[in-house]
């Protein structure tokens, strides 16, 4: 079964580089859905339509010699990293909590964590069709009591998670009459609010943002350059689940 658990876990870090790599600021929700199910593979050098067996996880980088099969442009690492880093997600998720509902949750969620992430990182924008679906989701979660949250915790949480964001980031306005943090963060906060308790929030923007600042300062950031908030919000929520909910 950890054999079977970790291929999933290749294959869901491949779709994910997909989910990630089609996202463009402009599209619609349906316009998105339909570019991460319809088009097939190409390369982005040449092209080229892919066949399936290029496709598939670490065995078709290694087949292929880390190239093109039609153009012979050198295939990058980071392919192999995201469905390596994915798959040993869900290793450590299954060794750790078996296969349940609770662990099959934290790897959907850490797909979706993923790819939210990485949009943010890449367009400093969190588009809200992600995190209305989010928070939806844990509200669901709650209100057909298949999480230890109640419907009245989550919409607490939700509320928590807006208000300890959005008033900060007032703040900061009415004294630099510069924004802060953009409006996706501060939603994102309260969908992450709809799955954690709310005595657990304020641990989250705490831990979010001395992982924003560690970030700030390893990767030498000018005082003036924006960085993407959400990444931080996504991972320390992510924490939060894994250790006190699940």
């Amino acid at each position: 079964m950890a054999v079977m658990v970790f291929f999933v876990g290749l294959a869901v870090g491949s779709f994910v580089q997909v989910a990630y790599s089609r996202y463009f600021p402009s599209q619609s929700l349906f316009a998105y859905l339909v570019a991460i199910s319809i088009p097939r593979s190409k390369c982005k050098n040449c092209h080229h339509q892919l066949y399936t067996w290029h496709l598939i996880p670490i065995l078709s980088w290694m087949m292929l010699g880390r190239r093109c099969y039609f153009c012979q442009r050198k295939i990058t690492f980071h392919h192999l990293f995201f469905e390596l880093s994915i798959a040993g997600l869900f290793l450590l998720i299954y060794l750790d909590k078996g296969l349940t509902f609770q662990s099959g949750l934290l790897m959907l969620l850490a797909a979706c964590f993923l790819v939210l992430a990485l949009i943010d990182f890449h367009y400093f924008l969190l588009p809200d069709f992600f995190t209305q679906s989010l928070m939806w989701g844990g509200l669901i979660m709650a209100y057909f009591n298949l999480c230890s949250l109640t419907i009245n915790d989550s919409l607490t949480g939700i509320f928590y998670g807006y208000l300890m964001l959005k008033l900060p980031a007032i703040c900061y306005f009415f004294l630099t009459k510069r924004v802060g943090l953009g409006d996706g963060d501060i939603k994102l906060a309260a969908a992450l609010g709809a799955w954690v308790p709310c005595q657990f929030i304020p641990i989250l923007l705490i831990m979010a943002s001395l992982l924003g600042i560690f970030y700030f300062i390893l990767a030498k950031c000018r005082t003036s350059m924006h960085i993407a908030f959400g990444p931080f919000l996504l991972l320390s929520g992510y924490i939060i689940l894994y250790w006190f909910r699940f």
